[in-house]
This record gives structure tokens, sequence and C-alpha cells, in this order.
């Protein structure tokens, strides 16, 4: 058992502990929760420093055999297990991950009712997205996106605000109906890898039915890279394709799968939409890079233009509707669904620059969007309101607050030197490269994103300051702690985007040598 168990295990160590220990105060459990976030950060870090660009491919790689099921294909067993380890497209990821449950701990508040239970929740959450993106067989995959999904429906469900059973209920069962997609893409996945569905004549012939059924994302990449038609029919790569391309949408709450995202934000405590807006709705992207883009690079050729077309939907109705939106929290989330489209943009235009920008994107978005929902949540607790229209003037008495939100709202608009800036550029290069009329139409999103944002800004921060508000405090020294480090993070990406671009390079050439 190497580092990537461990840094799966540490939350769980950390939620055990909060767990079993007895009654004590909301503190001692959010420090708990610090450590076992704080542990897989740190040793994110050190497996980024350790990471060997020119070997490439999976590193540091755990495996722990769970049961074994026998005579489940062609009298040969199945083993079932954890396995888990980093390439250069997971890494940036499980550390954006490491990094966005650290500061969601610090956000959160240690006189909170029933804080055992908070950080308990709070602790498998970040467990099960260290899971997702560490993850190297369907099965710990699954696990983990299973435990991030329960793990947050009690979070809204108990700690949310008034609607919350509405909200959460509504989450449960639109991302568990992806779960279910991802389970028959899998299944079908495995099967189709060993030739489970090539005709009768090829098993005859022996040319498919021979291999090990496996559920182990290294060996499936090389296996569908290989397999003939014969082995692998187009048809059974179609049906997979549009099964991940399916559970992608609803994870992403792309159109018209996208009206879990606002309620739930709307609805749910600060720290909860940091781990949901930061990491959660990444994952559905991973997958369709992962699977998808790593897998079945022929299928997302074919269906390009509509992969492109529907991202351009996305971000110019994202767009358009976080400009009517009354509430920041539901502002942020339909802003977060524009800059997801402009993944799938990336992803379909197929090239180094698309992917690497959808890459880019991914991480951008989430330090961005948690920024966001941190400083949001911060003036709400002050103002006891999210409502844009009721809010003003707050940068005289919250200059620091209202400069870090300007800040945020920039580097989500795309300012030069943030690190939207860097994934939205490379993201339309690689658009306009292979889609140039579709690309022209989704540079419409950016200017939306300006007007949205800006409006928003304006009609939060300036103008005459309500009496009400005549009293309130700025920035305090621990809100300071994830403030500094998600801009810190966001400026560091568009001063020096080879931090994390190198990484992403590699990545992106290897998926197009997977696709020819």
């Amino acid at each position: 058992m190497g580092m990537m168990f461990w840094l799966v295990l540490a939350p769980l160590i950390a939620a055990a502990l909060i767990l079993v220990l007895p009654k004590m105060g909301g503190p001692f459990y959010k420090f708990i929760a610090f450590v076992g976030s704080v542990v897989p950060l740190v040793m994110s870090l050190a497996a980024w420093v350790q990471y060997s660009s020119s070997i490439g491919g999976f590193q540091f790689v755990s495996k722990l055999t769970w049961f074994t099921l026998p005579n489940l294909w062609q009298g040969k067993p199945l083993v079932i297990g954890l396995t888990f380890g980093v390439d250069g497209l997971s890494l940036p990821l499980l550390t954006l991950a490491a990094v966005v449950s650290t500061v969601a701990v610090i956000a959160g508040k240690g006189s909170i009712a029933r804080a055992k239970e908070y950080y308990f929740w709070i602790t498998m959450v970040s467990a099960g997205l260290f899971g997702v993106f560490a993850a190297l067989d369907l099965f710990t995959f699954l696990a983990a996106l299973e435990l991030s999904l329960f793990s947050t429906f009690f979070l809204i469900y108990i700690f949310g605000e008034k609607g919350r059973q509405k909200a959460a209920f509504k989450f449960l069962i639109y991302r568990g109906f992806a779960t279910v997609a991802l389970l028959v893409a899998f299944i079908v996945l495995a099967y189709a890898a060993v030739g489970g569905f090539a005709p009768t004549s090829a098993i005859a012939q022996g040319s498919a039915g021979t291999g090990s059924l496996t559920l182990n994302i290294p060996a499936l990449i090389t296996t569908t890279g290989q397999a003939s038609t014969a082995i692998f029919p187009s048809a059974v790569r179609h049906t997979i394709f549009i099964m991940l391309l399916l559970a992608v949408f609803i994870e992403e709450a792309f159109v018209p799968f996208h009206t879990w995202l606002p309620t739930t934000h709307e609805h749910a405590d600060t720290s909860t939409n940091m781990l949901i807006g930061g990491i959660l709705t990444k994952t559905g992207a991973y997958v369709l890079l992962r699977f998808g883009v790593g897998m079945l690079p022929g299928e997302v050729r074919h269906y390009g233009v509509l992969i492109a077309v529907l991202g351009v939907i996305n971000i110019l109705y994202g767009g358009f509707a976080a400009w009517a939106q009354k509430d920041w929290r539901r502002l942020i989330a339909f802003g977060s669904i524009s800059h997801m489209g402009l993944v799938l943009l990336g992803i379909a235009a197929l090239n180094t620059a698309g992917l690497q920008g959808a890459m880019f994107m991914l991480v951008s978005s989430g330090l961005l969007t948690a920024l966001l929902f941190f400083l949001t949540g911060s003036i709400k607790d002050r103002t006891h309101t999210a409502e844009i229209g009721q809010l003003g003037g707050l940068s005289k008495r919250m200059p620091m607050l209202s400069g870090f939100l300007l800040v945020a709202a920039l580097g989500s608009l795309g300012l030069p030197l943030t690190s939207g800036f860097i994934s939205e550029i490379q993201a339309f290069i690689g658009g306009f490269g292979t889609y140039p009329g579709i690309s022209f139409v989704g540079v419409v999103g950016v200017i939306l994103s300006a007007v949205y944002l800006l409006y928003a800004m304006q009609k939060t921060t300036f103008g005459p300051t309500a009496e009400r508000y005549a009293a309130l405090a700025d920035a305090r020294p621990l809100e300071y702690v994830p403030i500094v480090i998600l801009t810190g993070l966001v400026l560091l990406v568009g001063v020096y985007p080879d931090v994390i671009g190198h990484l992403f390079g590699l990545s992106a050439q290897a998926l197009l040598r997977i696709g020819g």
C-alpha cells in the first residue's frame, strides 16, 4: 500500500475518529477534519514533486485485493479490489481536490449545530473525491463516486437552508441517474474489451473471448486501443460512448439536465457549495477525458460537432441565465455551467490546445468557483442575504472582501494574468482550429460573463450603503487563509501556467496518441 492509498485513507481515518470519539466541542471536530484534509494535500504535493515527467503514465500505484469472483468470463475469475495511482491528468485534479477540501474545512464554523455529523460528512466527501481522481480501476472509481454522492446528500439535507430537503433529493436523483449510466457503460466496456460482444465467428476463430475480464483502467486503455472491430464492434463503442456522454451531461449539469445545480447551490451551506462547485462538478468532465478521449477517441471525433455545439449552447445558456439571476449563489452556478461548456468545446476539438484548455478550465473553474462561494458566503453571513438587489455599497464597509470578490469575478471572466484567461484562450484556440464557426459563436459567452459578473459586482459593492450595513465587519484573520490560498493559486496559474501546463501537455499528447 503506497502513497495514493494512504492519501485516500487519511480523511476516512479522520471521519472514523470524529465518529468514535466522545462528544467534544465543534472546534475539536473541525481540527480533526482539517488534519484529514491537509495530510492528503501535503501528500499530493509530495507526489507532484516526485512525479517523473520523463516516464509519464500512471505512477504511485497502490493495489489492495478485496475478493475474487470465480468463473465470471470463459472460466476465468474477476478480481475486485481497490487500485489507486495518478498520471499527468489526474494529479493536478487530485491536488485541486485537496486544496478545496482543506479551505472548505477552514471555512466551516466550529460553532455549528451537530458539528460532529457535519465534519464527519465533510471528510467523507473529501475521501470520495480523492478516490475518484486517484482510482485506477472501475470498481474503485464507482465506489468513490458513490461515497461522495451520498455524503454530499447528507450535508445538503441536514445542514442546508430552508428548502434543503427538496434540493438534497433533487441532487441525489439526478446524480444517481448519472451513476447508473456510468455503471452500465463500465459493465459493457469491461465485457466488450475481452470480446464479450464480438460476433460468434470471431470467438470461434479464437480472436475474441480469450482474455481475462478486468476492471483495471490502464489495462482497459491498452485493450480498447488495440482491439479490432471484430473484437470490439463499432455499435458497442457508440453505445458505451452515448451512455458516458449522458452521465457526463447529468454530472456537469449541462442543459437540459442543469436544474439540480442552481437549486443545490441556493440551499447548501458555504463549505458544501465550495466542495460541489469546486470539485464535485468536475468529475463529469474528468470522465469524458479519461474514458471518452482515453478509451473511445474515435467516438469523440465522430460526435465532435455535436459535442462542440452542445458546449456552445451551454456557454451561452449559462451566461444568459446567470445574467437573469438575483441570487449570487445561482449566478455562480450558471457561470460554472458556462465554464464547463467551454470544457466541452475544448474536448470536442480533439487537439493539443483544446484538450489542454479543457484541463486548465477544470482547475481554474474549481479554484474560482470555490473562491466566489467563500466570499459571497462570508458576505451573506454578515448581511443575512445573497440577494444581489438587497446589497450595495459594501466596498465602503468591507473593502477587503469586496476587493477579493472583484478579483474572483475578473478571473472568472478571463482577465489576463489569471487562470481564467489561460483556460479560455487555450480552449478557444483549440476550438477555432477544428470548429471555427461554432467557436466564434462561443466567444459571445465570454462577453456575457463580463456583463453579468460586472453588473453583479456593481450592484453589490458600489453605490450607497444601506443603514443596516453600517456596522459590518471586514474579513476576519481566519478568513484570509482560504482567500489568500485560492486567490494566490488563481494568479499563480495565470502568471506561470506551466506549473500545471507541463503535466497537462503531456497528458493531452498521450490522449491524442491513443486516438491516432
